[in-house]
């Protein structure tokens, strides 16, 4: 036999019990289908993950917030300072080697109209230095510049969700809005926040909101004297948060002679934390999933040994005549081990083929759709024919010792 007679027997093989092979892909069909899957879900789930985690704005974030005086002591003592005001940004903007940007916000509750709808919402004083800090960006029209805060331009970015109640599906730029018994004009609104495996009370209250710029808030509404309500630091020092903590502490508390009148919250050192323990359950998944196919992948490979037992015994009759008439050992085990290998790979192709159709028709239920983990469909189907070889070895083995007058004797 030569190999260019070896490949076409056993494809003969297969093709002639199409039924008894169809039950032997079986196993690997959905073994291998459901790794392409399970892999492809579980990174479409991870992105989802940490997208909603990027789009809390928390990442390398702390809060700088106004603490209230505990006794009669400490109110006398915070009488020496008039909390936190805009130009702390600037103080803790000065750490430059520390600090990546500053934003200082000032938020109330205020009246909003617009035609006949009226509402309470909650109104956001800020810079534009919020964009950048916050991960907060428009989707329609644009952001505040340096100009609207020079001239306290009267100009507000919608939330999200107070677009569709005031204007509904109507492009609200360039319209008029009434805030406070005053008129301003929408120059933006803001990106839907959150997804269904990230999601916050706060994204509903910012969506529900509106932004306005800081210096317009402090001048027509609440007043240049007013403290601000928190100062959002962003740092890229993720290894050195304590340090940043304690710099940004020591800044402020020589700007307010000494008096603590603020507390650092250090929002980014629980966002780590939080990843973290995310981290640990994928990677617990990772494995649950992993045995899952690993066991369908092997229930797969005993069904191809107990098919390829099967199929020497129905062919001793040929095994013999093949050896009688020259067959060596050596190609009747490439033979079966053709077989075998043919069988496993036939069956990943086709469980690849319905892994990725199962992750094409599913990708629109998530936000970051369902990426395709190529180096998942390039273990599947390597495992696949690992498990050809492995359970294809002792049946070939077993038919290349027979001698050719036993082979025809049992048959």
């Amino acid at each position: 036999m030569i190999l260019s007679e070896i490949l076409p027997s056993g494809l003969v093989e297969i093709r002639h019990h199409k039924l008894r092979s169809f039950l032997t892909l079986i196993g690997i069909i959905l073994g291998t289908g459901s790794i392409i899957f399970m892999t492809s879900m579980l990174n479409g789930i991870i992105l989802s993950v940490w997208d909603g985690f990027s789009e809390l704005g928390y990442d390398g974030v702390m809060y700088v917030v106004s603490k209230a005086p505990k006794d009669s002591v400490e109110r006398a003592r915070f009488g020496l300072s008039v909390g936190l005001r805009p130009e702390d940004a600037d103080i803790i903007l000065a750490r430059k080697e520390l600090v990546e940007a500053v934003a200082p916000v000032q938020h109330g509750e205020l009246i909003f109209s617009s035609g006949s709808v009226r509402r309470e919402v909650r109104v956001y004083g800020v810079t534009p230095s919020y964009s950048p800090v916050r991960r907060r960006f428009v989707a329609l029209g644009r952001f505040f510049n340096d100009n609207d805060m020079r001239t306290f331009n009267r100009v507000c970015i919608l939330g999200h969700r107070l677009r569709y109640r005031l204007f509904g599906t109507a492009d609200p730029v360039g319209r008029e809005v009434t805030i406070g018994g005053s008129r301003f004009q929408v120059i933006g609104v803001g990106e839907k926040l959150g997804n269904q495996f990230v999601n916050d009370s706060d994204f509903i209250q910012e969506m529900e909101g509106a932004l306005i710029p800081l210096t317009t808030l402090r001048k027509y509404v609440t007043g240049v004297p007013a403290p601000i309500s928190y100062i959002a630091v962003k740092t890229t020092a993720f290894e050195s948060l304590s340090r940043v903590q304690a710099e940004i502490h020591a800044s402020l508390s020589a700007a307010h002679h000494g008096v603590n009148d603020f507390k650092i919250e250090n929002i980014a050192q629980e966002m780590l934390k939080q990843r973290d323990e995310v981290k640990d359950i994928i990677k617990n998944w990772q494995v649950v999933l992993g045995t899952i196919a690993a066991i369908s992948l092997l229930v797969g490979g005993i069904g191809l040994l107990s098919v390829m037992i099967i199929s020497i015994n129905e062919r001793l009759y040929e095994i013999g005549m093949r050896k009688a008439i020259g067959a060596s050992d050596p190609e009747i085990f490439v033979m079966f081990m053709v077989e075998s290998i043919t069988l496993a790979l036939t069956g990943a192709l086709i469980g690849v083929g319905v892994g990725l159709a199962l992750v094409k028709s599913l990708a629109g239920f998530f936000p970051s759709g369902l990426p395709i983990d190529w180096f998942g469909v390039a273990w599947a189907i390597g495992v696949a024919v690992t498990l050809g070889v492995t359970f294809g070895l002792y049946p070939a083995l077993k038919a290349s010792r027979m001698s050719p007058v036993e082979a025809m004797r049992a048959a």
